[in-house]
């Protein structure tokens, strides 16, 4: 698209880690964020991937998120723990967090992580997904600040709390699921603001309850939960995992990512599953094997070519993106490099390679 540049993977990637740096993260935790936001563009969720890093960076300024990614642990028992993360950031924080969870479920079969006081994590998949090696199913949700009206309702009471699920096949690709309660994340309408682009109607409400069209109006209203009382009621499921499993911030409590110099409150809520636990792992592979090639070979809708499984098409165009390149909007891209110049990046930074 002639608003698009591809740039080149680790240049993008270095550019994110190098920023970090300069805001007072470490080394580690640097490594974590980045590998975390390229990893959402690489797999086409642009909505959570680079494009953060400019709302990031204003919050470590701003004091609302500590570069730490430290955990505090506050009760725990052989499968499930209870963790601080001190307001830092959230994809350190979830990555280590979801990492517990797998510790744990190696030991006992399942372990359960409830996280206090975070940040956004970016895309939850990023956490459901950590389990897969260890041929763990894993699954993921947060909270976040209210965005999202119950069914009849004119002002919002909870985020669009996303969730996901990872779980392993064998021969084919694993089972990515996720999804957030709104009918599209928020994300997505700030992206339609940056193509200058409508959306369609059913996306959002303005700030007196009423549908738009206008992104901007979008941002500063509601969004429409997806399935209506299915997706509100999902949306609340998600904050009692996130917020009271961890006792801390639910619903109208959460300050959400403005202002920057606020804390935000945002909860999370990790599980890891251990297959060998309950199954042989390659009869539970055989399974989900089937399960998929079920739904692959049913019969196709008229013009449909290929029927495709959660999270399929992602795995399919990280592997494009990863020989080609990433197309990024051309005003991110200016963004991205201005913040490299404001942060006074080594010049190799300042300006993205395009592929």
């Amino acid at each position: 698209m002639a608003d698009e540049i591809i740039v080149a993977v680790e240049s993008l990637r270095t550019l994110c880690e190098q920023a970090a740096g300069a805001l007072g993260v470490s080394a580690e935790d640097a490594s974590i964020l980045a590998d975390n936001l390229v990893e959402a563009d690489l797999r086409g969720v642009h909505t959570h991937g680079t494009s953060l890093l400019l709302g990031y960076s204003r919050r470590l300024r701003s004091g609302g998120t500590r570069p730490s990614g430290a955990l505090t642990i506050v009760h725990e028992s052989p499968g499930v723990a209870v963790v601080d993360g001190g307001d830092g950031i959230g994809q350190v924080i979830g990555t280590r967090a979801m990492r517990l969870a797998i510790e744990k479920a190696r030991r006992t079969g399942i372990g359960a992580v409830s996280v206090r006081h975070s940040n956004h994590f970016g895309a939850a998949a990023s956490y459901s997904m950590l389990a897969l090696p260890h041929d763990m199913i894993g699954f993921a949700t947060t909270n976040a600040g209210a965005r999202v009206p119950p069914v009849g309702g004119a002002s919002a009471v909870v985020g669009n709390n996303p969730l996901s699920y990872a779980i392993p096949a064998g021969t084919q690709r694993p089972v990515v699921l996720d999804m957030a309660q709104s009918v599209v994340a928020a994300g997505k309408l700030g992206m339609a603001l940056r193509r200058g682009e409508s959306i369609p109607l059913g996306w959002a409400l303005d700030r007196d309850g009423r549908p738009t069209t206008d992104p901007r109006e979008g941002l500063a209203g509601l969004l429409l939960p997806v399935g209506g009382p299915k997706g509100f009621g999902l949306a609340l499921v998600m904050d009692a995992l996130s917020g009271g499993l961890s006792a801390a911030s639910v619903g109208l409590d959460l300050s959400g990512p403005r202002p920057d110099d606020r804390p935000a409150g945002v909860c999370h809520f990790f599980l890891a599953l251990d297959v060998a636990s309950f199954v042989p792992v390659a009869e539970f592979k055989a399974r989900v094997d089937k399960l998929i090639l079920d739904a692959k070979s049913a019969r196709h809708a008229p013009g449909v070519e290929e029927i495709y499984m959660p999270g399929e098409i992602e795995y399919n165009l990280r592997d494009r993106r990863l020989r080609e390149g990433i197309p990024l909007l051309r005003s991110l891209v200016k963004d991205l490099e201005n913040l490299a110049v404001e942060l006074d990046l080594p010049e190799e930074s300042r300006r993205l390679s395009r592929t």
